[in-house]
């Protein structure tokens, strides 16, 4: 090609001094497609350096391969000495033409009119002028994979509907985030008809939904020219969600630290490995450590950690902001998420018992009060208060009373009717309290506490004692009255 450039150059040279000449050509276009159409231009000058007067009957005739449609020869008519004019030649390229490059031959002739009267020279000039024909690959690429979830393996198929295309290498252009996962590039060939190859993309730095993924094309046609193009494939961007089930093994008691345990089932079709969760925020913390290490997970498995947390949290279900990351297929992914975490409340009583008489005595009744002191940090609700005693016999319907609801740092008094039994031997004894809540969580909470008591022998003989010495004391009494105030009152 360089070569026949050079020629033409030198051909153009040789001929810049005759009678006639053509000083330039060119082609509308680099090169064509079958089927399409163009034109060439020569400029034809008539030098000053002649001996003549003028060029007359200037004529192009054209000698074109089959490949070509156009005019066999076309008039261009005078031109003066000195003068030049511009000459376009249409043409068209048939549809079954080759690649390849054709020369279409154009010869220039005229006559001069000698500086004699009547004298006539003629003359003539050839130039070739070559056309480049080349058939373009005419790509279109298809995948069957049409969601991208982070890393997928995805196999393209490539149509070429045009001229073969030499060395083809593929690339994703652009920096829209989606990438080939480990190459910069792959290398496909020759492209003739049909032609495959597989990758992975790299998705998970793009956001979910529809995306364009920018292939480039990079080849050489049927003429050796390199070329390239961008082909975009339309494809959905939907990552997998992690499908994990949390699950709490300890109670966990607001404002204090607490023994937790986390179990973590994995729902998912892939295994999890090396999977850590780490709590964001300072409302729940870990006091040891940073995170929760739970190994691997298989599909379908579970695995658990364990720690000691403090928890600044309202009693109740409460949703704990946590950073979860794994490596799957070598790569180290993570994923912001929540965890459902019961929180319970610190909320206890304090039970205090109060008897009226005292002290217990055998066979002999008593009115039992019973103090409940909310001494947690939340309201404690459906506060009910049960006793029991191998000693005591209840003289009410039931042995629970109902207390409701106590605010913190509230108490409230209950009283029960009971006797002890005269069955029994005086010593020390044990009475069980059992208060039953619903804390702020919702849990239900029961205390009991296990009361000593101490019963004494029944007073009876010191209250017959007593008796007897009051009736003696009003013998006594009428006595003297009788005998000696009544007697004075006579006399």
């Amino acid at each position: 090609m360089r070569a026949l450039n050079v020629l033409f150059a030198l051909l153009l040279i040789g001929i810049a001094f005759a009678d006639i000449s053509v000083t330039n050509y060119a082609a509308s276009q680099d090169s064509f497609k079958p089927g399409g159409q163009g034109y060439i231009t020569l400029t034809v000058t008539n030098p000053s350096s002649g001996v003549g007067k003028g060029m007359t009957g200037v004529l192009a005739s054209i000698t074109a391969p089959p490949e070509l449609t156009m005019s066999s020869s076309q008039f261009i008519g005078d031109i003066e000495t000195g003068g030049s004019t511009i000459v376009t030649i249409p043409f068209r390229i048939k549809d079954n033409a080759k690649s390849g490059i054709y020369s279409i031959a154009v010869r220039i002739s005229g006559y001069s009119e000698e500086r004699e009267e009547g004298s006539q020279s003629f003359y003539s000039r050839t130039v070739s002028i070559p056309i480049k024909i080349v058939n373009p690959p005419l790509f279109s690429i298809a995948t069957d994979q049409k969601i991208l979830t982070g890393l997928d393996d995805v196999n393209f198929t490539i149509k070429n509907d045009g001229g073969v295309a030499t060395d083809l290498r593929v690339s994703i252009n652009g920096t829209g985030g989606i990438a080939l996962y480990g190459i910069n590039q792959i290398y496909v060939g020759k492209v003739e008809n049909l032609s495959s190859f597989m990758t992975t993309l790299d998705s998970r730095n793009v956001a979910d939904g529809p995306l364009d993924i920018p292939l480039r094309l990079s080849y050489y046609d049927e003429l050796g020219n390199p070329k390239s193009e961008t082909v975009y494939v339309r494809a959905t961007v939907k990552k997998a969600a992690l499908d994990l089930l949390f699950i709490q093994d300890e109670r966990i008691v607001t404002r204090k630290e607490s023994a937790f345990s986390l179990r973590v089932k994995n729902n998912g079709n892939s295994s999890l490995n090396d999977v850590k969760i780490t709590f964001l925020g300072q409302t729940f913390r870990l006091k040891d450590k940073n995170e929760l290490n739970l190994g691997s997970i298989p599909a379908g498995g579970e695995s658990s950690a364990s720690g000691i947390v403090f928890a600044d949290l309202s009693p109740g279900l409460n949703q704990v902001p946590a950073r979860i990351s794994w490596v799957e297929r070598d790569v180290t992914k993570e994923q912001e998420i929540t965890i459902p975490l019961t929180i319970t409340s610190d909320a206890d009583v304090g039970v205090y018992i109060e008897t009226k008489p005292a002290p217990l005595e055998v066979g002999r009744e008593y009115t039992l009060s019973v103090l409940v002191s909310n001494l947690g940090s939340y309201a404690i609700d459906n506060v009910d208060v049960e006793i029991s005693s191998d000693v005591l016999r209840s003289l009410d319907i039931t042995n629970k009373q109902y207390i409701g609801s106590l605010a913190k740092d509230d108490f409230s008094t209950v009283q029960f009717k009971t006797n002890v039994r005269n069955d029994i031997a005086p010593g020390d004894y044990s009475m069980s309290i059992k208060v039953r809540y619903r804390d702020q969580s919702g849990e239900w909470v029961t205390k009991t506490i296990s009361q000593p008591i101490t019963i004494y022998p029944p007073t009876t003989n010191n209250s017959g004692s007593a008796l007897l010495y009051v009736g003696v004391f009003a013998i006594l009494v009428i006595a003297v009255w009788y005998f000696f105030l009544r007697k004075k009152q006579r006399a």
